[in-house]
Parts: C-alpha cells; sequence; structure tokens
C-alpha cells in the first residue's frame, strides 16, 4: 500500500463542507472552536464534518495517535510545518512580483526551503520509533520524492544558485556626494583592505547612519551586504543597481536561474502538500486533550467492537467542563451499560439532574469515538455507527404559524425517513406540550422504529411509563442525595422509575403544600 492521506489511508471519502445537524445539540461547534485555535494557519473544520465510515480506518487514526505521543516526533512535523509556511510564504511573493529576475529568486528561495523543509523532516523521521502504518508509508514516499528530485537535478540547482547568491560582495565607496558600487574579487573577500581612504574615516557616522538606513550590518568603515536580493515586492534604487551589476556580469548564470522555474514547474508532492494540512487534525486535537488533562479530566482510546457491546466509564460533557474552565466546577461523569443489542436507555429524574447533560456526553464520547479521536471517558468501548441522529428540545418559533408540537413532528420526520442503520440516537423531551397519554404512544412508536433499525439511543423524558423495562428499554434514573433538601447528584444509575418523589422538594421550595395555599387562601 503506498501513502495517500494521515487522515483517509488509501481511501476516497467525500468530504462534508457543512457542519453535520448533530453538531448544534452536542456543542461540537463550541468545542471545535477551541480545537482549531491551535490549528491557528489551518483551515481543519471540514476534517471534524465526515465519519471515517470502517472500523479500519478509525484503528488506522488510532495508531496515528499512538505514535504522536512520542513527543519527538511531534516537535519534528511543527518545524516541518513551520518551514513549509515559510516556503509557501516565499512563493506567494514569487507570484506577486513583477520584476523577472525578483520573481525567480523568490521561487528559489521556495524551493529551496521546499527541500529543506523534505530532507530533514525524513531524517528527523528516521530517528523516531514509528509504527502506525500512516507514519511508515510516509517515510517510503518521502524516500521516492527525494531521490527523484535529486535525480532531476533539483538539488545541485539550488546549491549551485546558492554558492552563487553566497560568494557575491560589494565594495561601497563614498567620495563626497558620490557612492560608488563595485563587485569585490574573490581574493578581496578573504584579506582586509590595509589601505583605508582617509575620506572613510572621517565619515564614519554616515557610514553607520546609510548602513542602518539600508539594514545592512557595519562594522566601522567596511560593512558587507549579505542578502542581494530584496524580502519585498517593489525593490530601492540600491537593490536595482546591485542587481543590475549582477546582471551584466553573470548574464550565463542569471540565465540559468530564470529558467529554474520552468525546469521545475511541479517540484512539491501534493501528497506531502496535504499531509501538511490533514496532520493539524491530530496536533490540534492532541494539544486540546492535554489541556482538558491538565483540568482533571481523563480521556481513552475508544475499543470498536463488532459484538454489540456498549459500555463506558466516567464519561463526561466536554463543552461544560471548558465552559466552567475558569471556577471551581466539578463535571460529574457517569457510567453505563447497554444490553449486548440494540436498545434504548430511558432517562427519569428530577428537573435539572443532569440528564440531558449525561445525553450530551453520551452523544460527544459517540462522536468522538467514531471520528478516530481520543474520547471524553476512562474507558468505552462501542460498536460502529453509521452516524448519529439527535433531537433537542427547541425555543418555539412564533412566526412559523404552527404550535411547538407540530414543529417537533417537522424536526422528528426526515430523521425517521433516513434508511440509514446502526445509527446512535438521542430524544431529549419530546412531546412535552402534547398530553402524556399522546406522549407516551408516540415516543413508544419513536423508539419502536428507531429499534427496528438496529439502533442504540437514549430518551430523555418525564414520561415515567416510557421507562418500563424490556429486552430493548433500560430504564436510568437521575439521582438526589438523601435529606430533606433532595441535592441533585447528577448520577445516573439503573433503576426503576421513582414517580414523582421528588417533587415533594419542588412543592416545598414554592410553597405549593396544603397549609400555604390554604393560607394563602384566606
Amino acid at each position: 500500500m503506498e501513502f495517500k492521506s494521515i487522515l483517509y489511508a488509501d481511501t476516497n471519502p467525500e468530504i462534508n463542507k457543512i457542519a453535520p445537524a448533530f453538531f448544534q445539540d452536542l456543542q461540537l461547534d463550541y468545542l471545535l472552536g477551541l480545537i482549531e485555535r491551535s490549528a491557528k494557519d489551518y483551515d481543519i473544520r471540514q476534517y471534524y464534518y465526515s465519519f471515517p465510515g470502517s472500523v479500519d480506518l478509525i484503528k488506522y487514526r488510532q495508531n496515528v495517535f499512538s505514535d504522536l505521543s512520542n513527543v519527538q516526533l511531534k516537535t519534528a512535523i511543527k518545524t516541518f510545518c513551520l518551514t513549509m509556511q515559510k516556503s509557501r510564504a516565499a512563493l506567494d511573493l514569487c507570484n506577486q512580483s513583477e520584476g523577472a529576475v525578483q520573481s525567480a529568486s523568490f521561487y528559489i528561495e521556495a524551493a529551496d526551503l521546499y527541500w529543506h523543509a523534505v530532507t530533514s523532516f525524513l531524517n528527523d523521521l528516521s530517528e523516531c520509533s514509528l509504527s502506525a502504518d500512516g507514519f511508515t508509508l510516509l517515510v517510503k514516499h518521502l524516500e521516492k520524492h527525494i531521490h527523484d528530485l535529486r535525480e532531476a537535478g533539483f538539488e545541485q540547482a539550488i546549491l549551485s544558485a546558492n554558492d552563487f547568491f553566497a560568494s557575491k560582495r560589494f565594495k561601497l565607496h563614498i567620495d563626497n556626494e558620490y557612492v560608488t558600487i563595485t563587485e569585490a574579487a574573490d581574493e578581496e573577500n578573504n584579506e582586509e583592505d590595509s589601505d583605508k581612504d582617509a575620506d572613510l574615516s572621517t565619515s564614519r557616522n554616515y557610514l553607520k547612519d546609510l548602513a542602518s538606513l539600508l539594514s545592512f550590518g557595519a562594522e566601522e568603515e567596511d560593512f558587507t551586504v549579505n542578502d542581494i536580493f530584496p524580502n519585498i515586492l517593489e525593490p530601492s534604487y540600491m537593490e536595482s543597481v546591485l542587481m543590475n551589476t549582477l546582471m551584466k556580469n553573470n548574464k550565463a548564470l542569471f540565465k540559468d536561474i530564470r529558467s529554474f522555474q520552468s525546469k521545475f514547474p511541479d517540484y512539491q508532492s501534493k501528497l506531502i502538500l496535504n499531509f501538511e494540512k490533514e496532520v493539524q487534525f491530530y496536533i490540534s486535537f492532541i494539544e486540546f486533550k492535554e489541556k482538558t488533562q491538565a483540568l482533571g479530566y481523563p480521556f481513552c482510546t475508544a475499543n470498536i467492537s463488532d459484538t454489540g457491546c456498549f459500555s463506558g466509564s466516567d464519561v463526561y460533557d466536554l463543552a461544560l467542563v471548558w465552559k466552567n474552565s475558569s471556577s471551581d466546577y466539578n463535571v460529574v461523569s457517569n457510567n453505563f451499560k447497554y444490553n449486548g443489542s440494540a436498545s434504548f436507555f430511558v432517562v427519569t429524574g428530577p428537573n435539572q439532574g443532569g440528564k440531558t447533560t449525561f445525553a450530551r456526553s453520551l452523544g460527544q464520547a459517540v462522536y468522538f469515538s467514531m471520528m478516530g479521536l481520543y474520547t471524553n471517558a476512562s474507558s468505552i468501548s462501542l460498536p460502529l455507527f453509521n452516524g448519529i441522529m439527535t433531537h433537542f428540545e427547541a425555543e418555539e418559533v412564533l412566526q412559523s404559524n404552527s404550535g411547538k408540537l407540530k414543529e417537533e413532528l417537522n424536526r422528528l420526520a426526515p430523521m425517521m425517513k433516513q434508511e440509514k442503520r446502526n445509527s446512535f440516537v438521542i430524544l431529549n423531551e419530546l412531546f412535552t406540550t402534547a398530553t402524556t397519554h399522546d406522549a407516551l404512544i408516540m415516543g413508544r412508536k419513536v423508539m419502536e422504529h428507531f429499534l427496528s433499525r438496529d439502533c442504540y439511543g437514549i430518551y430523555v423524558t418525564h414520561i415515567q411509563e416510557l421507562a418500563e423495562e424490556t429486552d430493548s428499554i433500560i430504564s436510568l434514573v437521575a439521582q438526589l442525595e438523601d435529606g430533606s433538601n433532595h441535592k441533585r447528584t447528577f448520577r445516573m444509575i439503573n433503576a426503576k422509575a421513582q414517580g414523582y418523589g421528588y417533587s415533594d422538594y419542588l412543592v416545598s421550595e414554592f410553597n405549593l403544600n396544603y397549609e400555604d395555599i390554604i393560607r394563602r387562601l384566606s
């Protein structure tokens, strides 16, 4: 197998350009905003919009992450990307330059930086212990690419140009109102001038000021021009004179310099350029992971199984962690375990007891696992899902001229019409405006529909009857502490729905017990 992509191995997936519908419900758009901060000059969003779609590709990514736990490798990649950015900047200047020689010089500079980037990167990779297919195949591609460029004379052409520029020296002689520029002979470059002009000795300050203005290095009366080509698009008069002097005295060589671009128009490997962009997917997430772990929360590598096993330990809501990262708030994690086949958690319990947060954390864990990323849990095993579908409670839109129930059904319909199987489904507070009887019937129908398509899911509801356990329904209850204050623990446990016992606390808190009502009425 040849190297094609560090993200997609040898597959050719369709990459979505638009965020999936579930991104907002699971607050993944917020998390992606945090992740991409580390990518800076790279656009990595589109890489997060499409699932790999196979266990092999998920494991391919997991193995790449495993190799990247080596700090030496991560540092080598960052150094490579930084040099590639410099090369690309020089190439941009080449395309913007109007002068032929100036444009050619930028092109050579870009090529030189590219050559340094790929050869140094290959050397760095050879010193790292690599086991992931993505990196071992990349090494082979780099070896072949570098060999082919050498065979074409690419390296020698760059060395010749660099040697020429490095050997050039100029002498500036100031006599009254005139500044004379002459190209120094080779022997003059290697010996000091013992017989300095007396006029120059009296112009020391002027020379230093001139050197400062021209950005040249100066030492007493003599100074050396090291960079004969400009680093800006519009050369100064001094720089134009220098280039004209060189062109007159080195016509053949300048002809070769101008022909470098036509000789090597496609020296860059598209696969290497693509690697530079795709590897940011890994680097940025690793740095996000390290920051999250510093806050005290674990990550793990998901175990993707075809046995139907779906369980996890210490799963937590990543978005909630970061929204409270500047406070002492501790986000509660939960354990869970599904039956060995497609089934639904039906979660009941008090308001603000953590039900929606648990549903969101589980959705995030499925998403990160299916992407081949580290997962927000201490351990997780799950089957391969073909997608994620979510339906969270939304504000009623007054301009729609339809009630909230109809809006919910309109949003639910596309989910139920999809032919996808093996998806993970999250239903949060459905049919809250319907009667309890109608909501119960519709809720059961919806779960039966998704279960018939081998979907796992979670249904957050206040309707106790929906939590009646079957082979496919598992009841989870948000817990309260024992005692009169009924403090929420945000823990979900396998238990039978507990009726309305927790409502006593709400009745007492808002003075709605019998005695309070009678007192107010009288």
